[in-house]
């Protein structure tokens, strides 16, 4: 009889995880900041940041949104991608750590591309 071990073990799907919610908050900014300088972005309770000169004002209109609320959704998403990544990729945290980063990046792009819209 052969006893199945578990892929990966719990610390390191927790310590993928609070990876992928950390990073997902702290790249809000520089994706706002880079949907702004390409597409819009809205600043609150003012006009929207478009072009390389309101750069930092969309990176810190991202920060009053992510007080507002988007950032626990966001760190939500971002940490369940990390322990979906990290579970899926089996032992090791080579591999799952820069593609959890990458994916939270991903979904803080996708955050700012939805504010954008709107």
């Amino acid at each position: 009889m052969q006893i199945e071990e578990r892929r990966t073990t719990v610390p390191a799907l927790c310590a993928v995880a609070v990876w992928g919610l950390i990073a997902a908050v702290l790249t809000a900014p520089l994706a706002a900041a880079l949907i702004g300088l390409v597409y819009r972005f809205p600043i609150p309770f003012g006009d929207e940041a478009r072009g390389i000169e309101e750069f930092g004002n969309a990176a810190m209109a991202s920060v009053y949104y992510l007080v507002k609320g988007e950032g626990l959704a966001l760190a939500a998403l971002g940490g369940g991608a990390g322990f979906f990544i990290a579970r899926s990729l089996g032992p090791g945290l080579t591999r799952a750590l820069p593609l959890t980063v990458l994916t939270a990046f991903g979904l803080a792009m996708l955050g700012a591309v939805i504010l954008a819209a709107s």
